[in-house]
């Protein structure tokens, strides 16, 4: 038998019968599992000597129960439903209940990623062989577009500047000194912008390129500590830069705050797109969190910086990069310091001190108005329900409005963002990739551990558990460590090894301004997305998301043969 509930399912959606004989005064309760120590809801009333046709979500497991009136005896079980899937549960009287059994095949939720690699392989051959003819001058040069200029190392957003690095490919014999970009930064950049799309425009609707509820970690939340982490990385360098041509400090200073400044103005613009009420407008966002890490990291540097690498001529040059950051550092666990003594010590009305849970349904609904805690308490202080941002936590937890680009994570997101400084000042103080890559990857370690200590290396267990929405220390320890990760492997293809050059990544890199502010001007404007026709799978989303992505890609890559740069 089936009724309207089981026809016609939506992605992310599957149907449970539930036949009930002779078991009057039934009800369904249920919770996801994601939902971490959260009470079963009522759902349903389950009809008797007759069938319940109930849809539900396929992106957690999910906890039943069915009760009674005149029983304390239950059904509890956990139940993983597949997409599309139709499920059968038997009961009989005194809740005698047997298993959940499948009775119509599921979909493969994961077949739309075929169709997607159809349209992204044939994208990247495009784009390869365009490349090919150029080199080979195979294309008229009326056809051709013009060549690109000399450009020697991005600044801090993906625009170039007029100081070389220095890079020594070769260990541990010296070379010929070479300058040139730094590509595979820009390549890091460029991959991140990427993905940063991809997963604005939907990700396809997938669980797992959307953001973690409240603890843990998905794909989608490493994507902002990456960027910011590059940002750092290229304020070391672009600083270093203007300082060793004798730019005075503070007209180097004045640059920061004019950059700040033009990076808070976009994004307070680009909030006020979809919402221009001033009463519910929402002041916060991704571009302003950078404009605000950006201004600390990038004038602690223009004030501490020296123009010139520090020697001693001592066994101290092991650790000359620690040594001329000391300043810079000190001033950093400072303000790490002040967020943790606020987070675990700030007096926050009804809840209990150090809460980092997302209130609502979370541990029984025992600290329903607590969400965030701290950080929570001062967001909802300062800015007002009205203006903050439902984030992720609301739809698993029913949780009050928490704003993942709050204030108080700007502490924190900035010991992220100077996690990026050492790194180019690591570039900058040392000239052989062997002494890069040793301490690279001796943050990377340290920094793992130390995250995974912090979490308990679990989920919900830890003293600082893995958060996105609190960025947590752990979560900035997690993602910096997975930062350096990627750019040890990247330095070594691009930089050291010569395997590839980063493209087509590298050339989206200098672009990604752009990209990011273009993709939430047109976020549903053709020839970008259109109402898809058929909603009941993620196929459509998938291939219209990539077919987004990759435009934007296409129009940053024709920006970059034309010399065209957004810079801030």
């Amino acid at each position: 038998m089936a009724s309207d509930e089981c026809k016609n399912l939506l992605y992310d959606q599957a149907c449970l019968q539930v036949w009930a004989d002779n078991a009057p005064n039934i009800s369904l309760w249920m919770q996801v599992e994601e939902c971490y120590k959260c009470d079963l809801l009522k759902k349903e009333n389950i009809s008797n000597n007759g069938v319940t046709n109930i849809r539900l979500n396929t992106i957690y497991s999910i906890w039943l129960d069915l009760t009674n009136d005149s029983s304390h005896n239950n059904c509890r079980t956990l139940q993983t439903f597949e997409e599309h899937g139709v499920y059968q549960w038997n009961i009989s009287n005194n809740l005698n209940c047997s298993q959940i059994k499948q009775i119509s095949t599921p979909q493969d939720s994961f077949m739309p990623f075929v169709y997607a690699l159809l349209l992204i392989i044939p994208s990247f051959a495009l784009w390869f062989f365009i490349n090919y003819l150029q080199r080979t001058y195979v294309v008229p040069s009326v056809f051709r577009f013009a060549s690109k200029t000399d450009l020697d190392i991005e600044n801090d957003f993906g625009t170039g500047s007029n100081e070389p690095v220095i890079i020594h490919p070769q260990i541990p014999t010296p070379v010929k000194n070479n300058s040139y970009r730094i590509t595979s930064l820009d390549t890091f950049r460029g991959i991140s912008i990427i993905l940063m799309v991809f997963i604005n425009l939907g990700g396809g609707h997938y669980w797992f390129f959307e953001h973690a509820p409240w603890n843990g970690i998905t794909l989608a939340d490493f994507i902002l500590p990456w960027f910011c982490w590059v940002m750092g990385v290229s304020i070391a360098i672009s600083l270093r830069s203007q300082l060793r041509s004798s730019t005075k400090r503070k007209y180097v200073f004045g640059r920061v705050v004019r950059r700040s400044i033009a990076l808070l103005i976009m994004g307070l613009v680009l909030n006020s797109v979809n919402n221009n009420n001033l009463s519910t407008f929402r002041p916060l966002g991704v571009l302003q969190r950078l404009a605000f890490v950006y201004f600390i990291a990038a004038t602690l540097e223009t004030i501490f910086m020296k123009p010139q690498p520090y020697f001693t001529n001592t066994r101290l040059d092991v650790i000359r990069d620690i040594i001329e950051s000391a300043r810079q550092w000190t001033i950093v666990i400072i303000l790490v310091a002040i967020h943790t003594i606020i987070t675990f010590f700030l007096p926050v009305p009804g809840c209990p001190k150090g809460y980092l849970g997302p209130g609502g349904l979370y541990n029984s609904s025992s600290n329903v108005n607590c969400t965030g805690g701290a950080a929570g308490y001062i967001d909802r202080l300062v800015l007002g329900e009205n203006h903050m941002y439902f984030g992720s936590p609301k739809p698993v937890y029913q949780s009050l409005p928490f704003d993942p680009e709050g204030i108080l994570g700007t502490l924190t997101n900035t010991l992220l963002v100077y996690m990026g400084v050492h790194a180019g000042r690591i570039i900058l103080c040392y000239q052989y990739t062997n002494e890069r890559i040793k301490r690279w990857i001796a943050w990377t370690v340290v920094l793992g551990l130390v995250g995974g200590c912090l979490c308990n290396f679990s989920k919900e267990n830890g003293l600082i558990p893995i958060n996105k929405n609190l960025f947590s220390l752990s979560y900035a320890f997690i993602t910096g460590s997975s930062a350096f990760l990627i750019f040890i492997i990247l330095f070594l293809i691009i930089e050291h090894w010569r395997l590839w050059g980063g493209s087509p990544f590298n050339e989206i890199g200098q672009n990604s301004i752009m990209l990011y502010i273009g993709q939430h001007i047109f976020y549903n404007t053709l020839p970008w997305r259109w109402q898809p026709v058929n909603e009941t799978s993620h196929t459509e989303y998938l291939v219209m998301d990539c077919w987004a992505t990759i435009f934007w890609c296409a129009i940053a890559l024709v920006m970059h043969k034309k010399n065209i740069f957004i810079v801030v």
